[in-house]
């Protein structure tokens, strides 16, 4: 049976207008951190892949270089650059207990990117994550801090904003701290699943069905829907709205009341980084995989550790044995308290199926192995949400495949995984000694994941964190460079910056660049590291060499010459 974990008593003054607690987070202390009226490209709690969306994109009117301005005094308390996540990203320190953080910037201020820039050269290393001390970069409640950019992973220019608990450091909804951002429009609603609560979620196929808004309220073609099994359990696939933006956003709030009795429900606020990917566990994982809409779920799976579930009257489970039809009510709200209604009846009419009987359950509060003389692996304790019964298969690779092993099937990449596992497989043919230590793993299904092996006592060793199909390779490829707009011999007095494309099948692991002999800082965006020109090329010749690594450990020199 789905197991219920709820952690969190709600004091209701009136049952049949039941609302989860506000949240009493101080209003207006922090400014708008750009000079443009906010709107939104994304909001708090937004469904993203394997993480809920950690704070606000804020618009900038589809430029770069805006200015972007602390939200409070307070001091610049850590930096960070990198070609992925939020790419160069700012946090700013307050003495209220919040911290807030500037993302997918594309410079800091003169003195902030000075700095910066001396920790790199110093550690030869342009990604960075830097603490800097209180009394190093003070700053005031609109002081200049940047300017805005798309770098890391980024799909447009924007500015991705957070709030956090300093202390916690856990993000924090900012649409509740009282910035100024029409809204009146309430969350849109377009699916209801209803799913057996005595099953596994990976055991079953909700019945899904779509809603309708009439007369104010959502609700089914049928609205009285009847099920064959005596617990059910709700999801939900709904949207909010803004006022003057197109963008579609994540809901904040929901309560599901049963016989107008609130049963249950969430409230998306306080979701820590080690707890984001839960989101695989609040979804219908296996559905939003294989094509179909997100379902958010009003009932805590067994591995769920989130605590955004709210116990009001019950643990998101409608009890139908009784035969008679329960009028069930959705209340969805956003962050601003604009709401709607979803509206429709459950009633158990037959009897459920038995469930297939499994040779090999897994179980979500256990710990998990499977071995043969092939492969094996182990998945520790709450790597699983829910229990599964584990399907397992070998496909002989064929003579002319790559392949140093059989491949593979572990389970199916429908089902996640929160933890990464250790893959052990045993390659079916000698492996020449010479490319012993170029083998890689390969995962297929769903996408493709390659990760280097190492060997352990005739079995190599890799990490994963998703189920598929697994064979070991052999990668003697080199990456590909590329030097992009000038030829090497150029005079490049008037060129403001340097750049090279670089690529691998298997994966980048590291580049490095040199200039005469000493070590030179190239940024990277996606595949492509450029440096620009600055005091660290004095005018006249060079010889620039750039070595760059795959995840394999195949290298791939360039050296260039250049006038400056």
């Amino acid at each position: 049976m789905i197991k219920r974990i709820f952690g969190l008593c709600i004091l209701l003054p009136q049952l049949l207008h039941a609302q989860l607690p506000e949240k009493n987070y101080p209003q207006g202390y922090f400014r708008n951190p750009l000079a443009v009226p906010i709107q939104l490209a994304g909001n708090y709690g937004e469904l993203r892949p394997n993480h809920f969306h950690a704070g606000i994109d804020i618009k900038t009117q589809q430029k770069e270089n805006l200015p972007v301005y602390a939200a409070a005094d307070g001091y610049v308390s850590r930096i960070g650059v990198s070609h992925t996540g939020y790419g160069n990203v700012l946090h700013i320190t307050h003495p209220n207990g919040y911290t807030t953080t500037y993302g997918h910037l594309n410079r800091f201020f003169p003195a902030l990117e000075q700095y910066i820039k001396q920790q790199q050269y110093a550690a030869e290393s342009w990604a960075t994550d830097i603490k800097i001390p209180a009394d190093k970069f003070p700053v005031k409640k609109g002081d200049f801090v940047a300017w805005s950019g798309n770098t890391g992973a980024s799909g447009g220019p924007h500015v991705h904003f957070e709030i956090r608990d300093t202390h916690s450091e856990k993000p924090l909804n900012p649409l509740l701290f009282g910035f100024d951002i029409p809204d009146t429009k309430a969350p849109e609603v377009f699916r209801i699943a209803i799913y057996d609560m005595d099953r596994s979620i990976y055991d079953q196929t909700p019945t899904i069905l779509p809603v309708k808004k009439v007369n104010g309220e959502y609700v089914p073609a049928t609205p009285l829907v009847k099920v064959k099994t005596a617990l059910a359990g709700i999801g939900l696939n709904a949207v909010d709205r803004m006022s003057n933006v197109p963008n579609s956003y994540g809901i904040y709030e929901v309560v599901m009341f049963d016989r107008d009795v609130p049963n249950s429900g969430f409230q998306i606020d306080n979701i820590g980084f080690d707890e984001s990917r839960y989101i695989n566990a609040h979804t219908d994982y296996k559905v939003r995989k294989g094509g179909g809409p997100w379902l958010q779920l009003l009932f805590s799976i067994p591995g769920n550790k989130l605590e955004i579930y709210k116990d009001v009257q019950g643990d998101g489970t409608i009890d139908l044995s009784d035969g008679t039809p329960h009028p069930v009510k959705l209340l969805v709200k956003d962050a601003y308290g604009n709401s709607s209604t979803v509206k429709f009846s459950l009633q158990q009419s037959g009897e459920a199926t038995e469930p297939t009987k499994c040779a090999n359950t897994m179980y979500a509060e256990s710990r998990n192995i499977f071995e043969n003389n092939q492969v094996e692996f182990f998945l520790e304790e709450n790597s699983l949400y829910d229990r599964i019964c584990f399907n397992y298969g070998e496909i002989p690779a064929g003579e002319k495949s790559k392949a140093y092993s059989s491949i593979f099937r572990l389970h199916t990449a429908l089902v996640p995984l929160h933890s990464n596992f250790t893959l052990h497989i045993k390659p079916d043919r000698p492996i020449p000694a010479a490319q012993q230590h170029k083998v890689v793993m390969v995962r297929e299904g769903l996408g493709e994941t390659i990760v280097g092996a190492t060997m352990e006592k005739g079995w190599y060793v890799g990490q994963f964190r998703e189920f598929g199909n697994f064979h070991l390779e052999v990668d003697t490829i080199q990456p590909k460079v590329a030097l992009l707009g000038v030829k090497s011999g150029a005079n490049l007095s008037k060129a403001a910056k340097l750049s090279f494309a670089i690529s691998d099948n298997s994966g980048i692991k590291a580049y490095r660049a040199e200039l005469d002999g000493k070590w030179l800082m190239f940024a990277r965006r996606g595949n492509v590291i450029s440096y620009t020109f600055d005091e660290h090329c004095k005018p006249g010749k060079h010889s620039l060499r750039l070595l760059v690594t795959d995840i394999a450990g195949n290298t791939k020199e360039q050296t260039i010459t250049f006038t400056r």
